[in-house]
């Protein structure tokens, strides 16, 4: 599961502050909450100044990382890389080749810290508890395999420049905008199709963007890499009806395992169903990621993300 599900097109963002950070993928889902916490937790003076570069003539670099590199006007204290994606498009041009094409940006002037957002994906798990950052990546998805190339490329260029390399390993990632796994799941709630089953325990790690944006800032200039997750891995169920809360209370209705077993057998001979004994049986698998190596990192204590979807104040403008 990915967090970060951004398309090659989107904008790069630059920031020209007192630490000049450079954000590729600014306008997309992860982006946005990274800029909001930027704007929330850095000094107001000087005022930030709000530098966009993208395919559009209106931004100040026009540039397509998934076809071309740019030169920057400056050298950059912190580089955050969220371009990149985990569940549609081509994805090694999405998570590769943009990550070349960037450090080829880069290469003139290299900056002092490069942060970027990948994915539990890497490890290739199909279930396991606390799984932690020194299980050896055994990617099995497209997903995985990009991300972790683009992890290595990363770790060769900044080794050999001197730069200081921060990986941030998501689950799926929750909010407003998201994508992927956990937007097809709320979909499925949304229409009426999604049942509980009766005798299902499994849980999942799972991760809110206000969390990773917030993790990202306290990151700079800490090497390493680093799972995050919202710290409880909340059973599917539990996620599934807070999902259901945040899109206006919707009721989700329980089966008992034998009827779902069933039903996940005719499914199989109806085409395009998306149901069957495959999807049934992730059902009841448990994937939780140990996150102690960051809470050690930094100081940090992540909200979690039923407790958000179920509390948090949403207004027009919420996040």
């Amino acid at each position: 599961m990915c967090g970060c599900l951004c398309l090659a097109w989107l904008p790069i963002t630059v920031f020209f502050m007192d630490n000049d950070i450079l954000i590729t993928a600014a306008g997309g889902f992860l982006g946005k909450y990274l800029v909001d916490e930027l704007r929330r937790t850095l000094p107001a003076e000087p005022v930030p100044v709000l530098h966009c570069a993208g395919l559009s003539p209106f931004n100040d670099y026009t540039v397509n990382l998934a076809k071309e590199k740019f030169e920057p006007r400056q050298k950059y204290h912190t580089v955050f890389h969220l371009l990149g994606g985990c569940d549609d498009g081509d994805l090694d041009t999405l998570n590769v080749t943009c990550t070349r094409n960037l450090l080829d940006s880069l290469e003139g002037n290299p900056p002092e810290n490069i942060i970027y957002v990948s994915s539990t994906e890497v490890y290739g798990a199909e279930e396991g508890v606390e799984i932690n950052e020194n299980r050896e990546p055994e990617p099995t998805s497209a997903a995985g395999k990009s991300k972790l190339e683009a992890e290595e490329t990363l770790r060769r260029w900044c080794g050999s420049r001197g730069v200081c390399l921060t990986i941030l390993r998501s689950p799926a990632i929750v909010g407003t905008g998201m994508r992927g796994m956990l937007r097809r799941l709320v979909n499925s709630i949304y229409r009426g199709n999604y049942h509980h089953i009766d005798d299902e325990t499994a849980r999942l790690s799972v991760v809110h963007a206000v969390d990773v944006a917030h993790a990202m800032v306290l990151l700079q200039g800490i090497a390493g890499t680093f799972n995050i997750t919202d710290g409880v891995n909340p059973s599917r169920h539990d996620l599934v009806e807070a999902l259901a809360c945040r899109i206006g209370n919707k009721r989700v209705y329980t089966l008992r395992a034998k009827r779902a077993r069933l039903f996940a057998r005719v499914c199989e001979f109806i085409p395009l169903s998306g149901y069957g004994r495959k999807s049934l049986a992730e059902r009841y698998r448990t994937i939780t990621f140990d996150n102690s190596r960051l809470m050690r990192a930094i100081d940090m204590k992540p909200t979690p993300v039923t407790d958000y979807l179920k509390t948090h104040d949403y207004d027009s403008d919420s996040l």
